[in-house]
């Protein structure tokens, strides 16, 4: 364990590092216009972070310091002096100095010795007291009017402030100090264990409070990691390095994820709330009551019997400071003694003070109320204009057509999301969608087909829209080519038929499966996002589905009779319907020839998998889905 004098060495050794300095600025960040640190030395937050056990320790040159989300600091954690003194480190150097100095006062006046030097003893205390507020609030309103006239902005809103201020929804990483590089992806790799154990404990906490009881924890957690917290440019390069390289929550279960110091979730400050004003004027009231007894004592010794016109009495005593609140004195009552006057006008510079505190207070609830709805609106933007779009295939043909569609106009490589039973692809943004890729086996009757892997991914990835995309068979060689795409308007399923013999030696077929819409929106999206004939044709028009591999000319010709309608057919459709009409997901099937049914070859299969991945761009980049659907 940790101790505090060890903790000490250890921050003087970070603060000598290359970048240790500027380290812990980010992490013990300045408060109000700079005036006081938010946070406890670092010495204290190391020692805070042991006893919690997040502090990774590998010796004084190599650990990492995370940090839990703000809304699960303090459950459930027993009240630790040095994670109070780390939590409100801030109004406690700004309230315990003053409230320290007047309980001294008031306790030399509890204790009745009435020698001179005990009197001003108190009067200096108490003088100190408020000299303390008054050189704060002073100072504060001072270099608020001067970053004002210079128009520099407040230090609350630099990039690099942030560690000790960050409230996000993730764990984060505000101090990395590892002075070997080649000890840095170990330590790394120890950290995202340790927060993986960190947030299991957290799991079976909260099951204990409702009797309950979990045997496995699978873990798939984001590790929000501040480069400005690292004490040097080698362990800076290996926190982007190990960000940049995440693939996934794979392994440890654990993602690392680089970010600036902004926070992204911020409580309001005293100042900022109006609270501290509120606080400032309660503490005025209870100084008046207490210092009313000194008055009181005061007069009541010096006037002996006849006190009439003094305020010699504690009610007297109460009224007389209320008006020296304002400057003023009631007529029918004026003190004698000096010590009753030195304490009228320590009362009245106290006063004095609420108008600073009053013009502060306002300044910062307004720029604090600015920056929160700045905040809010940068928060709801990737809310509100990001929608969430699956694109399901069902070769590896097609997957890879899909990921050099999405590369194109991205710039991005692809993340590996490793789900329950499959694996999907988060391939970035594209207009306002986050695009996820997943694949199919071929078929929608399989364990691993389309209907289970599309049921399975909309439980886990809960997607706003669903795009069934890749190769398939065309019906009509007459008005289509290879490399056509073909866009569903019905999906007519094939496998539910009735098979009748009403004449010995024929058995008629009647098709009994369902024959359903896809989405209007996205059927809207794919009917406009193309509004020239350049590339290769869409046809729009209804899609056989069914778990038939198709490469027969007899069977073929059956099925074009059957339903002369038919554009084309292909195998996943069924199952994606299947399961988006339970879970009410808009859907649709995009897919290019890539034979006729008959006589299969597969030179055609890359370049239809490559046009239709084209085109569910083409509909990503109008813009169109990037808006949820109304119904989700």
């Amino acid at each position: 364990m940790l101790t505090l004098r060890a903790a000490r060495r250890v921050a003087v050794t970070v603060r000598r590092s290359e970048l240790g300095r500027e380290a812990v600025a980010g992490l013990r960040p300045r408060g109000i216009y700079g005036m006081l640190r938010e946070r406890a030395p670092l010495s204290l937050i190391l020692y805070a972070a042991a006893l919690d056990g997040r502090l990774v320790w590998r010796g004084p040159a190599a650990f990492v310091l995370l940090e839990p989300p703000y809304a699960s600091r303090a459950r459930g954690r027993p009240a630790v002096l040095s994670r109070i003194a780390d939590r409100y480190w801030e109004p406690l150097t700004m309230m315990v100095p003053p409230a320290a100095l007047l309980g001294l006062s008031l306790l030399l006046v509890a204790l009745r010795q009435w020698s001179a030097m005990v009197l001003w003893a108190a009067l200096v205390l108490a003088l100190l007291a408020m000299l303390h507020v008054c050189v704060l609030m002073t100072a504060m309103v001072a270099t608020m009017l001067v970053r004002w006239a210079a128009g520099l902005p407040p230090r609350r809103e630099r990039e690099w402030r942030a560690a000790g201020d960050l409230r996000f929804l993730h764990w984060s990483m505000p101090l990395f100090h590892c002075a070997d590089p080649a000890e840095a992806p170990i330590l790394l790799e120890r950290a995202k264990e340790r927060l993986r154990d960190l947030v299991r404990a957290q799991v079976v906490h909260a099951t204990e409070d409702v009797a309950a009881r979990t045997r496995t924890v699978e873990v798939n957690e984001l590790l929000l990691c501040l480069p400005a917290g690292a004490t040097s440019v080698a362990a800076r390069d290996e926190v982007v390095k190990a960000s940049v390289n995440a693939e996934g929550p794979g392994g440890t279960g654990v993602r690392f994820m680089a970010t600036g110091s902004r926070p992204a979730i911020r409580l309001a400050k005293p100042f900022e709330s109006g609270s501290f004003l509120g606080l400032y004027l309660v503490g005025l009231v209870v100084i008046v009551l207490a210092e009313a007894v000194l008055v009181a004592d005061a007069e009541r010794d010096a006037c002996g019997t006849d006190c009439a016109g003094r305020p010699a009495g504690y009610p007297e005593a109460v009224r007389w400071l209320a008006w020296r609140l304002i400057g003023g004195n009631p007529a029918d009552l004026i003190p004698v003694t000096a010590q009753a006057w030195t304490v009228g006008w320590l009362t009245t510079i106290a006063a004095l003070m609420a108008p600073l505190i009053l013009l502060v207070t306002a300044v910062r609830m307004a720029a604090a109320h600015k920056e929160r709805m700045a905040r809010f609106v940068e928060r709801m933007n990737p809310v509100l204009g990001t929608t969430t779009v699956l694109i399901m295939v069902a070769t590896p043909v097609e997957r890879q057509a899909m990921l050099e569609a999405i590369g194109q106009v991205t710039g991005e490589a692809p993340r590996r999301r490793n789900l329950r039973w499959h694996t999907a692809f988060e391939l970035g943004v594209v207009g306002g969608a986050q695009v996820l890729l997943a694949q199919t086996r071929p078929g929608s009757t399989e364990p691993g087909a389309a209907t289970l892997t599309a049921q399975s991914l909309i439980d886990q990835l809960d997607p706003d829209y669903l795009l069934l995309t890749g190769i398939c068979y065309g019906l009509m060689t007459k008005k289509q080519k290879l490399g056509d795409i073909l866009v569903c308007t019905q999906l007519r399923i094939m496998d539910h038929k009735k098979i009748a013999e009403p004449a010995l030696g024929r058995p008629v077929e009647r098709a009994r499966g369902d024959r359903v819409t896809p989405s209007v929106t996205l059927l809207d999206k794919c009917q406009t996002a193309r509004l020239t004939q350049e590339g290769p044709a869409v046809h729009f028009g209804p899609l056989l589905s069914g778990n038939v591999l198709l490469d027969s000319p007899t069977e073929r010709l059956r099925m074009i009779e059957a339903d002369p309608e038919a554009i084309g057919g292909e195998m996943e459709g069924l199952g994606v319907y299947a399961a988006a009409a339970k879970d009410k997901v808009d859907w649709i099937v995009v897919k290019a020839i890539a034979d006729w049914g008959m006589d299969k070859e597969d030179t055609w299969q890359p370049i239809a998998a490559r046009n239709a991945a084209e085109f569910v761009v083409d509909v990503l980049r109008t813009g169109g889905l990037d808006r949820p659907p109304i119904s989700r």
